[in-house]
């Protein structure tokens, strides 16, 4: 393949995907006359990846170099970044600070580890522009392709070039790099971002915003202090290695991340309800078991509402599209409601451990703390949160058990209000999920 040939390569013709590559670097080379006529002459050698490159106009420094980058498989990529618009300049991050920049104003590569001064590629440069021409196809893999002093080209074409009609992101993924975003924000930001990633392991189950503040307190289990002191240690590095950082978030991507977030809440949902039936049946013991009556219940309830309405809010901030987010929010918002529309009951009616209970309805009636006659600003327990929420998503995944809390609205006093707000959204969901035949919509309400 001339150079012509070779300057000409779109993104269809390269092998851009990890696979692909894989493949590629690794592929017996098909012989051809010029390869196997000059297969022994010191002027040409092959790289890791498979290539064979003339060095015949390098000087002696020069292949020295070469040699050791095609050759060296212990160079490491840690991440990459773009800037620009029309002329884009690449920046491609080394293991050790190493930074090599092609592109726009930099016609010729320049690398930061002082070695390729006065006009002479140093290794590292040597190595990304094999790098770069390892997903080539076969056809010009099998060339022996011409390298240049100062790593301005390969076969005569400038390494940028390559990228530009390929893009950074194709490369990236093909030679399973990272693409950094060099416009996010400081350390700060960083940090951040990094305790909401890491609070998914966090072993007693605390949630992002919960761990960002996590006390350094000898009240915490041991696994707790000790995880924490690891995620000091893996925050260090990771705010100082942006290669660490992105791969992390390819490990714990968003979507492991709401799945994780979901299963805490849900267990604390499950868990807060169980607490209260423990009260019930034990009173304010000193077990060690969780214990909550009925008023400190309803205000862990209403604390987890207001977790999920506000994880929901940022979530679909950043994932405007994502309908797995309000599955998962309405989900464990109507969890609570059907827990809480069970309960309209005295809690405290057959107890049989000493004491005197609350007698008020406002202190031993969930439900009528929480929906009945609810304490606060009044406003529409879980109601409010659930308004919010796309339609079609909220009963089309739901239907079941929101006939079951209709029918336990429907047998307890509850306010019109109230009732009219959760048949508003339920109805209006039906008519969008389930139209009858003809084209016309469901004008029946769920009861």
């Amino acid at each position: 393949m001339s150079a012509e040939d070779f300057s000409k390569l779109s993104l269809g013709e390269m092998v851009t995907t990890r696979a692909g590559a894989a493949r590629a670097r690794t592929e017996p080379l098909q012989p051809n006359s010029s390869s196997s006529s000059s297969a022994s002459s010191p002027r040409l050698i092959e790289s890791t990846s498979g290539i064979k490159y003339n060095i015949a106009v390098l000087d002696d420094e020069a292949r020295r170099r070469a040699e050791l980058a095609l050759g060296d498989n212990e160079i490491k990529m840690k991440y990459c970044t773009q800037s620009g618009e029309e002329l884009k300049v690449y920046f491609f991050h080394i293991d050790d600070d190493i930074t090599v920049r092609m592109g726009a104003q930099f016609n010729v590569p320049k690398c930061n580890c002082g070695a390729n001064e006065g006009g002479v590629a140093c290794k590292h440069i040597y190595w990304i522009e094999d790098q770069l021409t390892s997903g080539a196809p076969q056809s010009i893999r099998s060339e022996n392709l011409q390298l240049a002093t100062d790593g301005a080209t390969v076969h005569n074409i400038q390494p940028a070039h390559m990228i530009d009609r390929m893009t950074l992101e194709r490369v990236v993924e093909g030679l399973d790099w990272v693409l950094h975003d060099s416009t996010e924000s400081d350390d700060e930001d960083a940090e951040e971002d990094l305790a909401e990633l890491l609070s998914v392991f966090e072993p007693s189950g605390a949630l992002p915003t919960e761990f960002k503040s996590l006390p350094d307190s000898p009240t915490l289990s041991e696994r707790s202090r000790k995880y924490k002191e690891f995620s000091d240690v893996v925050s260090k590095y990771a705010t100082e290695n942006l290669g660490l950082l992105n791969r992390l978030h390819a490990i714990i991507d968003p979507a492991f991340q709401a799945h994780t977030f979901f299963d805490k809440i849900n267990d604390r949902i499950a868990r807060t309800f169980k607490a209260l039936d423990e009260y019930i049946e034990h009173g304010p013991t000193d077990t060690q078991a969780e214990s909550y009556d009925v008023v400190t219940c309803a205000a862990k309830l209403k604390d987890l509402e207001k977790m999920i309405e506000e994880y929901y809010k940022q979530e679909i901030e950043e994932n405007p599209g994502s309908k797995d987010i309000a599955i998962r929010a309405s989900a464990s918002l109507i969890s609570i409601l059907d827990g809480v529309s069970k309960r309209n009951y005295d809690a405290y009616a057959n107890i049989t451990w000493a004491g005197i209970p609350p007698m008020d309805p406002a202190q031993n009636n969930l439900f009528t703390r929480l929906i009945e006659a609810p304490v606060g600003n009044g406003g529409l327990f879980v109601l409010d949160a659930l308004i919010a929420f796309p339609k079609d998503d909220v009963l089309r995944n739901h239907w079941e058990i929101l006939s079951k809390i209709d029918e336990n609205l429907s047998q307890s006093d509850t306010p019109p209000r109230f009732m009219s707000t959760f048949r508003a959204i339920t109805s209006e969901s039906r008519k969008r999920t389930f139209p009858e035949a003809g084209g016309s919509s469901a004008k029946r309400a769920m009861k």
